[in-house]
This record gives structure tokens, C-alpha cells and sequence, in this order.
């Protein structure tokens, strides 16, 4: 069987909705007839009542003249009877009709019997006087306590009725009531809380007439606050001081003192170090001779000049090692730092790179250093590096010996050497200056020896020191990050001494030293004085030439932020203002077109020289810009911002990882690598020539003479020609002349030879030439062909 859907019978809804009507009918009329019937017997109570009372007022009058008597008490007595009896009568009539009325309605649903019932019967058994209450209730002033007593039995049976008519309406109309109840009790709650309110007190605080300020500059609200006085106030006096400013304006020291002073405030400032000048101050004197935990140090030696006269080769004699053939093409690219041991001694070197881009790192080498060897090629002499390494160290400020390399090549001359440098203002010892001069050769390691020796002499003069004892400061000379082992920082120590666990800061970068590694590759726990060591530890790259500083924790969080602020208050307060000639120079630039490039490197400092080198290449339509870059391998946020950006990925001595390789062959991103920094220069070079606008230059090819016209319909006219020189080919563009004068010039569409359509004529054939949008065409006309070629440029 299949199961049916039963549908509702409306015919039974409607008839219980007749049952239920008729039975809101007759209740509410049962619940008139009850009103009225209560109406009527409060009406006799006071009928009844009235005449109580008259009758006291009779039996007082009586008891004013004469004695109480048996016969009034009797009375009183009967009246009370008489008055009691007539109400039970008219309370057991009641109820003896509501019984028959409740007889009368069997149909109804039970609970609905039951709860009337239960409602009359409350009804009677509080309406229904016994002997024992006839005494209780009707004392002497009984009118009184009755009328009250009968209105609370009013009010209970109203209550009654109001709890069964809440019981039988539906759920809405308890919901209304239940919404009217909550909204009530609210406004209650909010009426009790507006009398708790209390007025709180005005506190007036004291004149202000004198204030303190701890910086240089103070902004107009800040005043205020600190002298109590409105802004409108200040700003009328910056007004009469002819300074427009507003209340995030800035003004120095000498104007805020002047406008408290109108204001009645006398104005003091105490300026509070910062925590970067505490810094400084805990750290200043790093070789400080006179302290009594000070002992000598190895001297910091940094070996300078052109690029490919040997410094590299003399490190690697002096290390015994074989440094300089791993360099790529035989230039070292980065700062390297060593120690050596000689007359058991140690001395620290520094290598630095003598290629153009390295400018800045041979500078940051040269800040770093006690002592400074120029090495110069007995062959070649004086060179633009080397003059820039001699600048370098007389910025520095540091004694300086001049090693002449190369001096086992037959064209070497020792002397040239001296002449050109003291061109330079390099005066030898010999010549009445106070340079050493030593000739070596890195090669066979004549006069190295010597070198060393001159090295540690004037180290002794120095007479190095340092202080063991103290927190560690040190140099950032080179950072790279690693894959494996993250942020690495090459430093030299220059005081105090590094432990791992110290905390570090250098820049804007922290942390915690978790390894220390030596110039041998070999981990250490310590790095004192004047020693190369790679650090590990430190939450981001720092840049190279910054400070290290070994410092307490909550220090060095406390210097990180102002520093951090610093840069974030420079970059807001950073204003471009040009002048007229830098700006014609940025409207022409922004003219150009603009190659964009992505530069990655493995250390920072091959990073700031590469990006600082490519940033100048330029031509008269083209300017490079670098817009991006770091230290590391390139990666995939490298290769999706040269998409959008439209750039050009340079890597200098690193390689993209595998994700970032497909996705470049995917997009078709151009990377190029390289470990030779000239080469990527190079490459960029070319880059911007090939973007520049081509230049063409017009070439005639030949030239035709008309001989015969053809006029043919829906054509127009055909001009037959023979060549006069050169060649007429169909895609070359055309003059015609008449007379020496230019008629028209135009292009060929349709170029023939016997009647077939060919590319080309040369010289002395006949060929047929229509040209486009052109049919004035006479005997002895000349037609001229030429092309436009593009000429290449430098």
C-alpha cells in the first residue's frame, strides 16, 4: 500500500472554532452576571453600614444623658446578628446559582470545570463567616475593616478570573504581556540608575608658571600641556611672532620660550640622553692606553690598490694557502679578513677589492684598521685605484707602508714607483718623508719578510691596546645570509671581548650569539681583541660597516626601538626639495625609458657596490634603476615582483633556487648570473643600447624614367618606365619628379615586367609602375626609390 497524504478536514476546524467562540461567549457573560452581583452586594453592605452607623450615633447620645443599659447592649447585639445573617443569605444564594450554572455546562473540557470550580470554591470559603470570626470581624469600628476586608476578596476574585483568562489565551498574547512586563522593569532599572548618579567633583588644578622640556623641538599641543595654557592661546602668540603654525606644528626651543614667557611660564629645558647617546658613552675610548685592564692587541692591517698589483697574491704567500686562483677571474669580489702568526706574533689582514664598483668597501676597510699597505706593481705602476686607496687612508688617518709588488719582472722600476707617489703626496723615508718603502714580490716572497717585520714596528710605535675585560665592540665588515645557517656577520673585534650567549646589536638587528666561527672555519667560544670572526645569531642581515655592540638585553630592545622610531621619523620628515637644475635633470630622466632591475648577492657589501655601480649606467634614452635587491639566493618573491615590475634579475656569485627557475621559464623572467662583477656591467650596457628608439636614414636605391603612359578604366594610369640606375623594387617608396621639382610621394602597387607582377627591375629593363592615389603622369617624368635603413649606433 501506498502511503497518503492526509489532508486537513475543514469542516472539523471550522465547528472547534464555533465551540471555542461560543465558549469566550458565555464565559464573558457568566463574568458580567458575577460583577453585577458583586455590585449589588457591596451596594447593601453599605446600606447596611449606613445604618450602623446611624444607630451608634443614637446609642451614643443615649450614653451621654444616662447609663448603659441591658435592653442598647441587646440591641447592638441583635443588630450585628441580623446584619451577619442577611449577608450569608445572600452568599448562599450566590453560590447555589453558580452551582446550577456550572451543572449546566457538562460539554465543556473538564480542566475547564475543575478550574472554575476550584475558583468558586475559593471564592465561597473566604466570603463564608463562622461564630468564631463573627467576634474578630466585626469589632466597633466595623464599617471600616469590612469595606476593606470585601475589596481584597474583590481584588483576590479579579485575580483569580485574570489567572484563568492568562491560562486560555494562546502563547502571543502571554508573549505581549511577558514584553509589556520586561519593558517595564526596564524603565524602572533605568530610572534607579539615574538616581544613582552623583555629580562628581571639579577639581581645579594649580596655575602652571613653570615647565620643563627635554628635547630640542616641541610641538604647539605638546606646549600646551606642558604649560597649561590653551593652543588657541600659543598660536596668537606664534601670530604676533609672524609664524603661521597650527597645533601639530613644530618650534624650537628659543621660540617656546619666548611665547611661555607671554603666557606668564617660565620655560627651562633639560635635555635626556637618548639611549643611543648612552651607547656611544659606554662604549667610547676603545683604545684607551691608560686603562689598567688594557694589554696590547695584534695590530688590524688592511692591504689596499689597483685592481690585479698582487694583494691578493701576497695574502696567499703570507697563509701559505692558494686563495687567490679560487677568486672568480682572479678578483677578489668581497672583504676577507685573516690572522697570521709571525715572529710569534699575530697579525690581522684584511683583504679588500681593488675593481671601481668596490669604492665603499675599500673605504670601510681602511676605517677599520690600524696600519694600511698599498701594495703598487713595480710594472705598472701608479694607478686610479691606487690614488684612491692613498685617499682612503689619509681620511682614515692611519700610517701607511707602500709595498712594491711584482719586483722579480725584469720591467719593473722601483724607482718610477717613488716619483709617481710622491707626485701623489707619498713621500718616502729616503726622500724626507715618514712612508716605508719596501720592495717585495708576492710571487717568489722576496722582501715579505721585511714587509712583516716593518708592520710590527709600527705597530709598536702605536704601542696597540685594549681592554679584554669590557663588552665586545666590534665591526660589521662583510654579512651574507646563508640557507642553511641564516644572517652571518663578519666583524672584527675591535675591543672587549664576544662570547656566544652575548646579546648583540648592530643596526637595527638583535639577537642572542648562538656561534662564533674563525678565520680557519673552526668554532670558538670567544673572540677577543683585533680577531676576524663570523657570527651567527643576529634576526636579519646588518649592513656592512655598521657597529656591533655586546650589550644587556633589555638595552639593546630599548635601542633597537628608538632606532627603529628614528628611521620611521625620517622617512616621514623626509622632504623633497630640488633645485631648479635637479629638477630639469629629474624631468629629463623621467623622459626616459627606465630599465628596472632585481639585484641579488651572496655578502652585502658585493650587494651595495654592484647596486651603487649599476645605478649609474645610463645613455641619452635609457637610465638603469635598481628597485629592489638583498642579500641570498634569488627566490620566488624575486622572480613575481620582476613580472610585474617588468625587471631584470642580476646575480652576482649566487643561483635561483628550483621554484623560482620554473616559475621564471614559466613567465619568461630574464635572469642573468654571473661571478665577475664587470661582466654583469657589461651585460646591463648592452641591455639599455638594445632598448634605445632605432635611427633610419634614408638610402635611394635607383631611379626610372617615364617613356609611355597606359590609361586603362578602374585602374587609373600606368606609367611605363626604364631604369636609369640602380633598381626599382615594389616595397621601396617613390618621388616623382617633373622638371627637378617634386610632385608627389607616394608608394607602388603594382610593379610589372611583361605583364607579370615582379619584386624587382634593375637598371636598364622596362617595367610598369602604378603608384597609389597618384594618375598625373606625363612623358619624361623621373621616379626615384628609396628605403629607409637603421644606422647602428654606439
Amino acid at each position: 500500500m501506498t502511503n497518503q497524504t492526509k489532508k486537513p478536514d475543514f469542516n472539523n476546524l471550522r465547528t472547534l472554532s464555533e465551540i471555542n467562540n461560543k465558549f469566550l461567549t458565555r464565559m464573558s457573560r457568566e463574568t458580567e452576571e458575577m460583577r453585577q452581583e458583586l455590585e449589588g452586594i457591596s451596594k447593601n453592605i453599605r446600606d447596611l453600614l449606613r445604618a450602623f452607623d446611624l444607630k451608634n450615633d443614637q446609642s451614643r447620645q443615649q450614653s451621654a444623658t444616662k447609663e448603659p443599659s441591658q435592653d442598647a447592649n441587646s440591641s447592638t447585639q441583635e443588630t450585628k446578628k441580623i446584619l451577619v445573617r442577611q449577608f450569608d443569605n445572600r452568599n448562599n444564594r450566590t453560590q447555589t446559582q453558580q452551582t446550577q450554572r456550572n451543572q449546566n455546562q457538562g460539554q465543556q473540557k473538564q480542566f475547564t470545570q475543575n478550574e472554575r470550580k476550584e475558583s468558586q470554591s475559593k471564592f465561597v470559603s473566604q466570603n463564608k463567616p463562622s461564630k468564631q470570626n463573627v467576634s474578630t470581624v466585626l469589632p466597633v469600628d466595623f464599617p471600616q475593616e469590612n469595606k476593606r476586608v470585601f475589596d481584597k476578596r474583590k481584588d483576590d476574585r479579579k485575580k483569580n478570573f485574570d489567572d484563568f483568562s492568562h491560562k486560555s489565551r494562546r502563547g502571543t498574547r502571554r508573549g505581549l504581556v511577558e514584553e509589556s512586563a520586561i519593558e517595564e522593569r526596564i524603565r524602572s532599572n533605568r530610572k534607579l540608575k539615574n538616581k544613582k548618579k552623583e555629580t562628581q567633583p571639579v577639581v581645579v588644578s594649580a596655575p602652571i608658571d613653570h615647565a620643563v622640556i627635554t628635547t630640542e623641538n616641541i610641538t604647539v599641543k605638546q606646549l600646551s600641556e606642558k604649560t597649561g595654557r590653551s593652543v588657541a592661546d600659543i598660536l596668537k602668540q606664534l601670530m604676533v611672532l609672524g609664524m603661521m603654525s597650527n597645533v601639530n606644528s613644530t618650534i624650537d626651543f628659543t621660540t617656546a620660550e619666548l611665547v611661555a614667557s607671554e603666557l606668564g611660564v617660565v620655560l627651562e629645558q633639560k635635555l635626556e640622553k637618548s639611549y643611543e647617546e648612552k651607547l656611544a658613552e659606554e662604549f667610547e675610548a676603545v683604545d684607551d692606553v691608560n686603562d689598567e685592564n688594557s694589554k696590547p692587541r695584534p695590530p688590524i692591517v688592511t692591504v689596499l690598490g689597483h685592481v690585479d698589483h698582487g694583494k691578493t697574491s701576497l695574502l696567499d704567500f703570507i697563509r701559505k694557502t692558494h686563495i687567490q686562483s679560487q677568486e672568480a677571474g682572479g678578483i677578489t669580489q668581497n672583504i676577507s679578513a685573516y690572522q697570521i702568526n709571525t715572529m710569534g706574533r699575530l697579525i690581522t689582514f684584511i683583504d679588500t677589492p681593488g675593481h671601481e664598483a668596490f669604492s665603499a668597501m675599500r673605504a670601510r676597510g681602511a676605517s677599520v684598521t690600524d696600519i694600511a699597505i698599498l701594495v703598487v706593481a713595480g710594472d705598472d705602476g701608479v694607478k686610479p685605484q691606487t690614488l684612491e686607496a692613498i685617499k682612503h687612508i689619509k681620511e682614515a688617518k692611519i700610517p701607511m707602508i707602500v709595498a712594491v709588488n711584482k719586483m722579480d719582472k725584469p720591467e719593473a722600476n722601483f724607482e718610477r714607483v717613488k716619483q709617481q707617489l710622491a707626485e701623489a703626496d707619498v713621500m718616502p723615508e729616503e726622500w724626507g718623508g715618514d712612508t716605508i718603502f719596501v720592495p717585495i714580490s708576492a710571487l717568489t716572497g722576496m722582501g715579505v719578510d721585511k714587509l712583516l717585520e716593518m708592520v710590527l714596528l709600527v705597530a709598536d710605535i702605536k704601542d696597540l691596546r685594549a681592554n679584554p675585560e669590557r663588552h665586545a665592540l666590534g665591526m660589521v665588515i662583510e654579512a651574507k645570509l646563508d640557507k642553511g645557517k641564516g644572517p652571518i656577520a663578519t666583524a672584527i673585534i675591535l675591543n672587549g671581548t664576544l662570547k656566544v650567549g652575548d646579546t648583540i646589536i648592530s643596526g637595527v638587528h638583535a639577537g642572542k650569539v648562538r656561534a662564533l666561527i674563525d678565520d680557519k672555519g673552526k668554532t670558538i667560544r670567544t673572540a677577543g681583541p683585533s680577531t676576524p670572526v663570523s657570527i651567527l645569531g643576529l634576526d636579519g642581515v646588518p649592513n656592512a660597516g655598521d657597529q656591533l655592540y655586546a650589550v644587556d638585553p633589555k638595552f639593546s630592545r630599548d635601542v633597537l626601538a628608538e632606532r627603529k622610531r628614528k628611521i620611521q621619523q625620517d622617512k616621514i620628515n623626509a622632504k623633497n626639495v630640488f633645485s631648479m637644475e635637479e629638477f630639469l635633470s629629474k624631468s629629463a630622466d623621467s623622459e626616459k625609458k627606465v630599465l628596472n632591475i632585481i639585484v641579488k648577492a651572496d655578502v652585502q657589501g658585493s650587494f651595495e657596490a654592484l647596486t651603487e655601480i649599476l645605478n649609474k649606467i645610463n645613455n641619452d634614452e635609457v637610465r638603469v634603476e635598481c628597485i629592489h635587491g638583498g642579500v641570498g639566493a634569488i627566490n620566488e618573491n624575486d622572480v613575481l615582483l620582476a613580472k610585474n615590475a617588468n625587471a631584470l634579475i642580476v646575480g652576482f656569485n649566487v643561483k635561483p633556487d628550483s621554484k623560482a627557475t620554473i616559475l621564471a621559464e614559466h613567465d619568461k623572467v630574464q635572469i642573468y648570473l654571473s661571478k665577475i662583477i664587470y661582466q654583469i656591467t657589461d651585460f646591463v650596457s648592452k641591455t639599455i643600447k638594445g632598448m634605445r628608439e632605432p635611427v633610419f636614414e634614408e638610402q635611394v636605391i635607383g631611379h626610372a624614367e617615364v617613356i609611355r603612359t597606359f590609361k586603362i578604366s578602374r585602374i587609373g594610369t600606368v606609367a611605363g618606365c626604364i631604369v636609369k640606375d640602380g633598381k626599382i623594387t615594389k616595397n621601396a617608396k617613390i618621388r616623382l619628379f617633373r622638371k627637378g621639382e617634386k610632385i608627389v610621394e607616394t608608394t607602388i602597387t603594382t610593379l610589372q615586367r611583361d605583364r607579370e607582377d615582379v619584386k624587382e627591375v634593375v637598371a636598364g629593363m622596362e617595367c610598369g609602375i602604378k603608384m597609389e592615389g597618384h594618375n598625373d603622369i606625363i612623358l619624361e617624368d623621373v621616379i626615384e626609390a628609396f628605403v629607409m635603413v637603421e644606422i647602428e649606433r654606439d
